[in-house]
């Protein structure tokens, strides 16, 4: 069978779409490359949220095009959404003379769940065959459905589900897509539409499927999932009302939320969100923690209401992980307005700051906005902002050290085996390393274990386990 690789770029949707399509392809019967030049088929995962994310995305896949002639490439996501006639001139293959030859599919983020339909029709045709493999995709690009009569609306967004629930410890949940916001500045709610959400009926549903195969945790992910809106107990409800359901629907698995805008919150959402389950984890975006700002992006909010938000967090959770979004350089963005971000990121004490420079999206409203802020003065910003969470991080690691927090094992079997070494994902998102030999240590077993010191690079802290610590086992 042909063997297929991805390369992803962006947020946490896209992270779990990938992860669905890959497992389409596995049960199709491809073999997953973990490394993309060594596979027949390569699947790039575009984000368009900066114009750096698009040149990203254009290196990746010129990249793969020069790194193996025979390889075929697919790009789909939200770079793909807008600029498909660009991206397919990538492939210098493509001409009017040997248009029937290229190597570079595009399937754009409107159509991306027609992703689902291609190795099923692939391995149908000449699973063994790299011809068979470019003439699906040709015919497919050329409008061709790639899906019997009887396969998903191609135009269902919520036909990521994943489908490949065995031994897996965490995965995500797409709750929601596009965005009814107006946001100066963003482009990503223009590649993906209006806002849609998944029925209670289906979400729940799904859930109770991952709990069954053993997942210890789910993250709700969508472009805006503070927007999901359906029927719970026959009336109108929002993100607060489906998390409550999904709760009292389910027992074990827990529930990580995705980015959450800083006017979701009420009294009720509070308390949903002080259940147990509920992890110590929330990334909200911010932003600018300067009103004006605020303003000419067309936020809904004002800082004075995200910090309170941030306190009452503070309140129903035990020093959770805040993290947050913040653009630098927006148009007409003084020092005095910067500064009022950084003073607002101080007083926030974020544990992580996602801090990036403003990138001007063709078809939103700041395309034409001034006065433009340099980009070495926005870089420069970022910086600060930068080094403002390393120190905060660090701080926050080190006021649990000492502490005994819950946890989910990453790490299999066989690996804790050979390396003597456990991976960790706690409640409130570090990533801890501890000895594994003293345990029974498989992935998606629950941990207790105690902070002992703070780490370097990839690993925030390291941790003691004590055999008696570890539950049951959620995931296999």
């Amino acid at each position: 069978m042909l063997s297929v690789a991805f390369q992803t770029l962006g947020c946490k949707l896209n992270q779990g779409e990938t992860e669905t399509i890959a497992a389409a392809f596995a049960n199709a019967g491809f073999s997953i490359a973990a490394d993309a030049g060594e596979a027949e088929l390569l699947v790039v995962n575009t984000c368009a949220v900066t114009s750096k994310a698009e040149q990203k995305g254009r290196r990746l896949i010129r990249a793969a095009l020069r790194r193996k002639p025979s390889q075929c490439v697919i790009v789909t996501g939200c770079y793909a959404g807008f600029n498909q006639d660009s991206l397919e001139a990538l492939d210098p293959s493509v001409s009017s003379l040997t248009r029937d030859k290229r190597r570079l599919f595009v399937v754009p983020s409107t159509q991306s769940c027609r992703m689902l339909d291609i190795p099923p029709r692939i391995a149908g045709e000449n699973p063994h065959d790299e011809d068979a493999l470019q003439n699906v995709l040709a015919r497919f690009c050329a409008g061709e459905t790639c899906a019997p009569a009887n396969a998903r609306d191609n135009a269902d967004a919520f036909s990521f589900e994943m489908t490949d629930k065995s031994r897996r410890s965490r995965c995500f949940l797409k709750i929601q897509d596009g965005c009814d916001n107006s946001c100066a500045y963003c482009f990503v709610r223009i590649a993906r539409g209006k806002a849609r959400s998944l029925p209670l009926e289906d979400a729940l549903e799904r859930l109770r499927a991952v709990e069954n195969a053993g997942t210890a945790e789910v993250v709700l992910t969508g472009v805006n999932i503070c927007q999901w809106s359906g029927v719970v107990n026959g009336a109108k409800a929002g993100l607060d009302g489906l998390i409550k359901k999904l709760l009292a629907g389910t027992s074990t698995t827990g529930i990580r939320l995705s980015s959450l805008e800083p006017d979701v919150f009420s009294e009720d959402f509070f308390e949903t969100l002080r259940h147990p389950r509920v992890k110590p984890h929330f990334h909200l975006s911010i932003q600018s923690g300067c009103a004006e700002t605020l303003k000419r992006m067309n936020r809904l909010y004002e800082p004075g209401a995200a910090l309170r938000a941030i306190q009452r967090l503070r309140d129903v959770k035990d020093d959770p992980f805040i993290a947050c979004d913040v653009i630098t350089g927006f148009p007409g963005e003084t020092e005095a307005c910067f500064l009022e971000t950084l003073n607002f990121c101080v007083t926030a004490d974020f544990a992580q700051i996602h801090a990036f420079p403003f990138s001007r999206r063709p078809g939103t409203a700041a395309w034409d906005y001034k006065p433009r802020v340099p980009e070495r003065e926005a870089e420069k910003r970022v910086r600060i902002l930068k080094d403002l969470a390393a120190k905060n991080r660090k701080s926050y690691i080190e006021r649990w050290i000492g502490r005994e927090i819950d946890g989910i094992c990453l790490s299999d079997a066989d690996t804790a085996a050979q390396t003597g070494v456990i991976e960790i994902l706690t409640g409130n998102y570090l990533r801890i390393h501890a000895a594994g030999g003293k345990f029974d240590a498989r992935k998606g077993r629950r941990i207790l274990c105690k902070i002992t010191g703070f780490a370097v690079g990839g690993t925030d802290a390291y941790a003691d386990v004590r055999a008696d610590a570890c539950g049951e086992i959620i995931g296999e």
